[in-house]
């Protein structure tokens, strides 16, 4: 049996790609990091951010100013716009896809530090959202907590509820997802067993879900100084400073 790649003893201030594929054989320290790494952009601040109801993409596309457009193949770092949220798929049945997203998430980190992509308090902040289509859990959280370790804090990293499930975007939170997203559903106003609970894809839902991680919610739906407008819905939220410009001591 070949020999497993060797990490270093403390996080990297800035990771390179071999580290960041190497992680993928030590969970527990990927999760480590990828939280340390998030605790120093944003705290414990989560954002939960709604998105409109489509079915999962099967093949990279991108949330762009309230309209979902599928894509080719992964953005180039250049082509990015303010406020764009872009789905990649990296499957675990291919070596060469995670080799090649860790090459994609370094160029798009460096071209965000050289030239970063203009802050929009209309649209939010942009976000990369991870995701495959098989149902490989680790690798699956190991695309979102590389994310979060490669880029910048100008760049959000999603857990999407709708592409890798609830209860996997739920665990992704304890390994760097530093936002929350997905469609949201109304309210259950009828109660189960004599018990009225939200649905889990609620806005009170998916705050309970955030809060269980031991993080803080974002999102307030009622009045806020700012809204945000996404997927022809309009959720009201309180957008500080923090989550348009955070600072990112590893800059």
């Amino acid at each position: 049996m070949p020999s497993l790649p060797q990490l270093p003893n403390e996080m990297p201030a800035r990771f390179d790609a071999a580290t960041l594929l190497a992680l993928r054989h030590n969970p527990p320290r990927m999760g480590l990091w990828a939280m340390e790494r998030r605790g120093q952009m944003f705290e414990a601040r989560t954002l939960l951010r709604p998105t409109p109801v489509f079915a999962g993409p099967p093949g990279p596309a991108v949330l762009r100013r309230d309209e979902f457009v599928a894509l080719e193949s992964w953005p180039q770092p250049d082509a990015w716009q303010p406020g764009d949220r872009v789905m990649v798929p990296v499957e675990s049945t291919d070596e060469a896809s995670a080799t090649r997203y860790v090459a994609w998430l370094l160029a798009l980190a460096e071209r965000e530090r050289a030239a970063p992509i203009t802050a929009s308090a209309h649209l939010g902040p942009c976000a990369v959202a991870p995701f495959s289509s098989d149902a490989a859990g680790t690798h699956r959280l190991w695309a979102i907590a590389a994310a979060r370790l490669a880029l910048p804090a100008s760049i959000r990293v999603e857990a999407r509820h709708d592409l890798i499930g609830i209860r996997l975007a739920q665990v992704a939170l304890g390994f760097g997802a530093d936002t929350l997203a997905g469609p949201i559903s109304a309210d259950r106003h009828l109660p189960v067993a004599g018990v009225t609970r939200p649905d889990e894809t609620s806005i009170t839902g998916l705050r309970n879900l955030i809060e269980q991680a031991g993080l803080e919610c974002a999102l307030h739906e009622d009045t806020a100084s700012r809204v945000l407008e996404t997927g022809r819905q309009t959720v009201r939220v309180e957008l500080s400073s923090l989550d348009l410009t955070p600072g990112d001591r590893n800059k």
